[in-house]
């Protein structure tokens, strides 16, 4: 079994007075989408193109972002922080996740309120606890067996549903596979992270543990 945790960014940037496509949802009119999104971050001052992991959506791979769009979205985010208008404790990482992905298909992605720092609950999984796992809402059911980890996302007809919806209501996969994964994609968040101190320096940005706050740091973790 192949299984990668993929890192991505929610990027949204839709409230600059652009009329949103009207045919839902977006994985079936993804031209649409990916036009709407991209005449969004062109309006908000973006330089780069941006490249979605999946069409029509508006998540991006920690690596497909380039310098100067990280730049941006790093400054915007921390925008209210540095300007004192909360405290570091309400901040968020950066909204997204994991995308779930088993030999070359994508199985789950990163649900509504999701960030970056919800790696821990991965590792929870992989640690055996079947209780207390969250990359966003809704959440699937999930049973461990063993060596064997069981994601159910049947949802009732009025219960929120999973967006994209899922191809099947049930995935297996093992710990000891999610157990490398979690490994290789630490490497991939370390990397980004000396990419957001670049930036922290290169900007000015005076943030403590700029890497803590943006994708380690979960205040909902316990």
């Amino acid at each position: 079994m192949s299984l990668e945790l993929i890192p991505v960014i929610e990027i949204g940037y839709h409230n600059q007075d652009i009329k949103a496509p009207d045919k839902y949802p977006y994985w079936d009119f993804p031209e649409l989408w990916d036009k709407f999104n991209s005449d969004s971050y062109k309006k908000a001052g973006f330089k780069d193109k941006f490249k979605p992991y999946l069409a029509g959506s508006s998540f991006y791979r920690l690596t497909d972002i380039t310098d100067n769009n990280l730049s941006k979205i790093v400054i915007d985010h921390t925008q209210d922080l540095r300007d004192g208008k909360y405290e570091r404790e309400q901040a968020s990482a950066f909204f997204g996740g994991y995308v779930l992905r088993i030999d070359g298909h994508d199985k789950f992605f990163p649900q509504c309120c999701g960030d970056l720092a919800d790696l821990k609950f991965w590792e929870n999984i992989a640690n055996g606890q079947e209780k207390g796992f969250y990359a966003g809402h809704p959440e699937p059911q999930v049973k461990i067996q063993k060596e064997k980890v069981t994601f159910d996302f049947t949802v009732g007809e009025f219960d929120e549903h999973f967006v994209p919806t899922p191809r099947e209501n049930i995935v297996q996969f093992d710990i000891s596979s999610l157990k490398k994964a979690i490994e290789t994609v630490k490497t991939e968040l370390d990397i980004f992270e000396q990419r957001l101190e670049r930036i922290n320096e290169d900007e000015k940005l005076n943030i403590d543990n700029i890497g803590g706050l943006l994708i380690w740091d979960n205040a909902n973790y316990e």
